[in-house]
């Protein structure tokens, strides 16, 4: 049996064990702390460092028929720049390629918005951005895609729209890498765009200007995507409910004074 002295030295060594193991935990709180404190600031660092390399809109190399807010017009017959009404309703549409909510946009609203552009009862603007780049594992897919769209409106405009829509298609999930470079080339080669045109997209000639149509359309109000304007105006879904069919065609037919044809009743 222990004395009492020997009892007193093993309790006396446990209490230091126990203390040491405590200054090691606090050690590691703070050295936690300290790498934790270093992380965001340098993350404050990294985003002032990224905002102050993206030039002006009006400075950066830009589609020729991009506007100065960062819209790609699509006239009557379907093609970027070419024949887009004056005097009609302004439709801008804000789309992020690998955001799922504005794929469903397009599914519910692009028949009825090819209808109103091709009427001439609404003048559509496009805006490309890249809000959503952080989720492609470090692919920076929505930026990619962007560049690529804005590619095709400047070199195949006719294939603009079909472009846009074959992504869409092939939209891939949030959190993964998104499409590689050469998928993207083949899905543009495949609705028609020039082989040498795809190619260039790994070129990234409008990489600084759809980074600043973002920003520009941060500046303008735009808080997610997708995000519609009418006549320059954001417009509420409270107000027009755009993800139900119909809707967005009917406000915006009204605005043009296109007479509305009700639907026909259950008993007719």
């Amino acid at each position: 049996m222990a004395t009492k002295n020997e009892r007193a030295a093993e309790a006396r060594a446990k209490a230091q064990q126990q203390v040491k193991a405590k200054e090691r935990r606090t050690t590691v709180i703070i050295i936690a702390s300290a790498v934790l404190i270093i992380a965001l600031f340098a993350g404050v660092v990294a985003f002032i460092v990224n905002s102050s390399k993206v030039p002006p809109i009006s400075e950066a190399h830009a589609p020729s028929m991009a506007d100065e807010s960062g819209g790609i017009p699509v006239g009557t017959g379907g093609v970027a720049g070419v024949d887009v009404p004056t005097d009609a309703v302004r439709l801008d549409l804000y789309f992020d390629m690998m955001c799922p909510v504005c794929r469903t946009f397009e599914e519910i609203n692009s028949a009825d918005i090819d209808a109103m552009r091709e009427a001439g009862t609404a003048a559509v603007y496009y805006h490309p951005i890249t809000i959503l780049d952080r989720y492609s594992s470090g692919t920076a897919y929505s930026t990619r895609a962007a560049n690529a769209v804005a590619v095709v409106a400047e070199k195949d405009p006719e294939h603009f729209l079909d472009f846009i829509g074959v992504l869409y298609d092939n939209q891939p999930a949030e959190n993964t890498t998104g499409l590689d470079d050469d998928t993207i080339a083949a899905l543009a080669v495949g609705v028609g765009v020039p082989a040498d045109v795809a190619a260039s997209f790994k070129n990234g000639e409008f990489t600084k200007w759809v980074a600043a149509a973002t920003d520009k359309a941060s500046q303008d109000g735009m808080q997610g995507t997708p995000t519609v304007m009418v006549d320059k105006e954001i417009l509420d879904q409270t107000v027009v409910p755009y993800f139900q069919p119909g809707a967005l065609k009917t406000y915006v037919e009204s605005l043009a004074g296109v007479a509305v044809t009700p639907a026909p009743s259950a008993s007719s």
